[in-house]
């Protein structure tokens, strides 16, 4: 895959003469690291990327080494904490300013950078990380239009894999083998599969509860490929919906569609998050849509970019990003429609085209 130092720099606002994205043990992985180096395998804990203007070069531990090298990227190898350090101040002897990435940056980390550096200035430069990776390159955009499709085909599948007395636990267990058989590489995320009560906590996650009669059924899923990801939720219910119900199906999905429509090239975020927030407000759902309308994807399941009422944002073309409206009533329940979508010049392309029925299990 094609290492992204070109773009880094070309969005660069700050003076450096060089970037070093640093990885700590799991979970504290900095995916800019991945971003930069394109590398698909691997987890690379307490390795490095060293990015510059016209080249890109990778400190592996002998572990990665061959995940490394087999993505192309230039590498050189430590087999220990004084290895990696003799080799990061060899390489990074010379330089007066380093960006480093404050977003995900351990403490230990930056102390190891600034001690290796031998006295080069650290410069934040997770604002220039943010710039480039919010507008999606053609080898991402591919890369995430494959994690949707995948993600698509199996939530037109759910039906199949969920029905009254299965745990929550159990219909997770089918979706996301279901994407694997479908060729993702994992589930992009915990899979948010959450019957009855529990629908109205948004990111909830599998208890072994079981789905009764009557209940909404939320799954908020996604799948990985190759890094990139994707991230879709519907709503069901078991059995015939009430009018309560389809009342909160129906008014999301209106608030949904308006999101959608107003979404094109040079629109700002807080009046896509505007378009769905006022349907919603102007039920009787007033006030239980609780987050905002979207966020990027990419890389991450949260990729920069956002669509909120709190952070303004233009929307450019060829961003990735959610676009999730939600009503969630504690002790009863909660329904939430979720797509991602490519911004186009006049509008947007929806990737992940799921069947938006509600549909009963």
């Amino acid at each position: 895959m094609a290492t992204k130092e070109r773009r880094i720099f070309s969005v660069m606002e700050s003076d450096v003469d060089a970037v070093v994205l640093m990885n700590g043990g799991e979970p504290n992985i900095d995916t800019a690291f991945f971003y930069a180096t394109g590398i698909p395998n691997g987890l690379f804990e307490e390795c490095l990327a060293i990015v510059r203007p016209d080249r890109m070069e990778v400190l592996s531990s002998t572990l990665e080494e061959t995940s490394a090298r087999s993505a192309g990227i230039r590498t050189s190898v430590f087999d220990d904490s004084d290895g990696r350090m003799k080799l990061a101040q060899k390489k990074l002897r010379g330089f007066k300013r380093i960006g480093v990435n404050h977003e995900d940056l351990t403490v230990k980390n930056y102390n190891f950078i600034k001690k290796a550096a031998q006295g080069a200035k650290l410069v934040d430069v997770s604002e220039d990380l943010f710039n480039a990776r919010v507008v999606k390159q053609p080898d991402e955009i591919d890369l995430i239009e494959k994690a949707c499709k995948i993600a698509s085909k199996a939530g037109e599948e759910i039906p199949e894999i969920v029905h009254e007395g299965q745990t929550d636990t159990g219909a997770a267990a089918e979706l996301n083998r279901k994407m694997m058989i479908m060729g993702a590489t994992g589930p992009a995320f915990v899979s948010g599969i959450a019957f009855g009560p529990d629908t109205a906590e948004p990111h909830y996650q599998p208890q072994g509860r079981k789905l009764k009669r009557g209940q909404l059924a939320l799954f908020d899923f996604g799948a990985a490929y190759r890094r990139y990801v994707s991230d879709v939720t519907r709503t069901f219910v078991c059995g015939k919906p009430s009018v309560r119900q389809n009342e909160m199906y129906d008014i999301v999905l209106k608030a949904q569609l308006a999101a959608i429509d107003a979404i094109h090239d040079g629109v700002h975020g807080k009046d896509v998050d505007r378009a769905a927030r006022d349907i919603i407000d102007r039920s009787k759902f007033r006030g239980l849509f609780i987050h905002s309308t979207g966020h990027g994807i990419g890389i991450s399941v949260h990729d920069p970019g956002r669509i909120s009422s709190s952070k303004d944002m233009v929307i450019k073309k060829d961003m990735v990003l959610t676009v999730e409206p939600g009503v969630y009533v504690p002790g009863f329940g909660g329904v939430r429609i979720e797509d991602d979508i490519l911004v186009t010049k006049d509008g947007c392309k929806v990737l992940t085209p799921c069947t938006k029925e509600f549909r009963t299990v």
